[in-house]
This record gives C-alpha cells, structure tokens and sequence, in this order.
C-alpha cells in the first residue's frame, strides 16, 4: 500500500493528486481542499457545495477556478444528489454539466469511460475512493460515509467496472483521499453493529471500544479492507492518511463545524488520446 496524495497550489488553489494515477499518464485526479476560493465566511474559501447557502455565483466561480488550476474541464462536470446509498451511475458525454443542474439524480459513485469527461463526488468528512482501470481505460469516484461504507459503495462501483466494462479487479488502481479518521469519529453502537454486519469479524481491527460506551471507527480502514475483498491488490491501494476533522483549516468537515461548512469535490477525468 501507498500512502499521501501530492498537493499542489496553483494561483493560491490548493487541491491534491493521486501519485500512483498521475503515474500512468492516463488521467487526471484532483481533490479539492477549502483553500483558493471566492466564497465568503463562514464557507471560505473554496466551497464546491450549492446546498450550503453560498451564493450561486460564488460556487460557480470556484468550480472554475478549480477547473483552471487542476486543468480540468469543469463546465462538463458530471456529479449527482448523494443519499448515502450505494447506486452507480455510467455517465456518458450525454450526463455532461449535470452538477450544475437544479435537480439532479441520484448516485454515490459513478464511472466512466468516456474521455475528457470529469466526474465527481462532493465530501467534507465522508470517504472519497478513487478508482482507475490503467488496462480497460475505465475510472470512477464513490461517497462512503458510514452507511456507504457499511453498503461497500466503492466496492460496488468496482463491481460495475467489471461487468460492464470487463475490468479485472487486479488491474484496478483505488485510492482513498482525506476524510474523516477514527481519531475523530466518535459513535453510538448504531456504527460499529452495521459494520459488524456488513463485515462480520473483518470489522473488529477497524472498531475501538471508549470507556464513556461510545465507540471510534476507522472509515478509510473499513473501505481499504473492502477493496480487498473485491479483488483489489494491497500494491495498488493510495491511503491520504490526512483526516478532514484534524485538518479543518485546509478541509471541511461537518463534523468540527458542526455542519456549518462548505464542500470539496473528489474528481477524475480520463484523458483524450493516451
């Protein structure tokens, strides 16, 4: 397993790359931080999110400063309403600019392969999973929170890039970004008893027991240990190893503002002609 994302700052916007896909020269992968944007406190500066209660331009203006910066078409950005479920959406040229639509579908992850079409999923605590096919040309992003993560949403968009595109999950490159550690999340019972029973024993390592009867998890660790089990080689695992909670001044998190945040967008595009 690796592990970091490489940052960058370009013009002041800071956002991260996945090493090992940079590596292959076949897309380009990009995760946004909340450094570089226009937008006002208490959502400064780069909030990607249209349902926080920034202004519409605002967030208009820093898609396209991100787009700028990680050079990525984001007038055809491709992302959808998530509802912490594990639907997968096979975008095409003819999804193109569905995350500015007022209304939206609804997916947690999706994949394409279809070049120069950026997808994305939007983040501020909850696992975003990379994924990438160097041999079909095939890549995708997921949403795991805890319920996504105990639905194995990243798994089952790996699952779609094999029958639909007839990838082998050995080929597949997956990388976990900046989220939220078991660190700082903290839980009732409910948590750790869905893992259980998503994961049966493979859960326990990832769950630790508080004396107040709570409960810490680790989320990037229950995903990676998914990841395995579909197939994916421990090699070709990214881990961010950063936690959104810890770092909120380069991150939002839900958590440490108590939902008075802004939102990243975890994105990939394959691209033209390699």
């Amino acid at each position: 397993m690796r592990h970091g994302f490489t940052k960058h700052n370009k013009n002041g916007v800071v956002f991260l790359s996945v090493p090992s896909f940079d590596e292959t020269g076949l897309c380009e992968s990009c995760f946004s931080t909340r450094l570089g944007g226009v937008s006002k406190a208490p959502l400064d500066s780069m909030n990607l999110g249209f349902n926080r209660g920034d202004d519409r331009l605002s967030v208009m203006e820093n898609h396209d400063l991100l787009g700028k910066a990680a050079g990525l078409p984001l007038n055809r950005l491709v992302a959808f309403s998530q509802i912490h479920e594990n639907g997968v959406c096979v975008a095409t040229s003819d999804d193109a600019g569905e995350a500015f639509l007022s209304e939206k579908r609804e997916f947690d992850s999706v994949i394409t392969a279809t070049p120069e079409l950026p997808v994305a999923t939007y983040h501020a605590d909850c696992v975003p999973v990379f994924l990438l096919d160097p041999v079909r040309r095939v890549c995708g992003v997921a949403h795991a929170g805890w319920r996504g993560t105990a639905l194995k949403t990243p798994a089952r968009a790996v699952s779609e890039m094999v029958s639909r595109f007839g990838c082998d999950a050995s080929d597949i490159l997956a990388a976990i970004g900046p989220s939220i550690g078991s660190c700082c999340f903290e839980t009732h019972s409910d948590v750790p008893d869905a893992m259980l029973s998503s994961f049966g024993d493979g859960a326990k390592p990832f769950i630790e027991s508080l004396e107040n009867g709570k409960f810490r998890v680790s989320l990037p660790g229950l995903n990676t240990l998914s990841l395995l089990e579909c197939g994916i080689h421990d090699e070709n695992i990214t881990l961010s190893d950063e936690c959104t909670c810890c770092k909120s001044d380069l991150y939002w998190s839900h958590r440490k503002t108590g939902g008075i945040r802004g939102t990243m967008a975890a994105i990939i595009m394959l691209k033209e002609g390699v």
